[in-house]
């Protein structure tokens, strides 16, 4: 019996536990670079790690997502596993991944720039919780809603332009929310700083308000995407 060709070159489950440690890795190491070196540029600053969070999260996806899925977030992970898009076993496996990632980033982050990384700290705007809590899960609503929406969907001509649509969705609501909550939409991109810089302060909204978002964005995906799928599998191939 011949093997198809798809499962032969699909990676391993150890295979994309590594991957996504190199993927989360470069995610954090780039933002929490970028979030140092402009703490002190103001509005411009903000706008500038905006476009770090684009580039670096375009460039990754395109650079691994056909290998792992290039989720490298574990609200990402969340959404997946609610919508039925991997197991839970690859779940636990990817978020462990991701949050090995990042402590490894923020490590090597800490060793450059020592104390000043605690700019990279994601903390809300005036202790503000109420705030920060709704706008973080919007924002990660958004940003896991658009990964679902292009890379699983069935239109082969929209997904060469997932990366994209998913790098500038985070890196817009970073440009906007960044300053109110530090812009993290990224449980592990929060949890690797904080470990560094053993600073736990408000650090529950970070992974409460994203996993919120996540949920939120998979049940939409669900209700909105699940019925044209199945339709559109019932179709004879053309």
């Amino acid at each position: 019996m011949s093997k198809d060709p798809n499962q032969i070159f699909q990676p391993s489950l150890r295979n994309k536990f590594l991957i996504e440690i190199v993927g989360s890795f470069i995610l954090v190491y780039a933002i929490a670079s970028a979030a140092t070196v402009y703490s002190d540029s103001g509005q411009l600053g903000v706008i500038g790690i905006g476009l770090v969070h684009a580039l670096v999260l375009t460039a990754i996806v395109y650079a691994i997502g056909y290998r792992s899925g290039a989720q490298v977030n574990p609200a990402v992970t969340i959404g997946l596993l609610v919508a039925k898009k991997i197991t839970g076993k690859e779940a636990a496996v990817y978020i462990i991944a991701q949050i090995i990632g990042a402590v490894i980033a923020a490590a090597v982050v800490y060793s450059i720039f020592g104390s000043d990384m605690s700019a990279s700290v994601t903390l809300p705007a005036q202790d503000n919780v109420t705030r920060a809590l709704i706008l973080e899960t919007v924002m990660t609503f958004t940003l896991v809603y658009v990964v679902l929406a292009t890379t699983t969907s069935k239109n082969f001509k929209t997904l060469p332009l997932a990366g994209l649509a998913i790098g500038f969705t985070l890196g817009l609501n970073v440009m906007f929310g960044g300053a109110i909550t530090g812009g993290s939409l990224n449980p592990a991109r929060s949890f690797g700083p904080a470990l560094i810089m053993f600073d736990f302060n408000y650090h529950w909204i970070y992974w409460i308000a994203p996993i919120i978002g996540g949920l939120i964005a998979a049940g939409v995906y669900k209700v909105v995407h699940t019925k044209e799928e199945q339709e559109e599998e019932k179709l004879p191939p053309k």
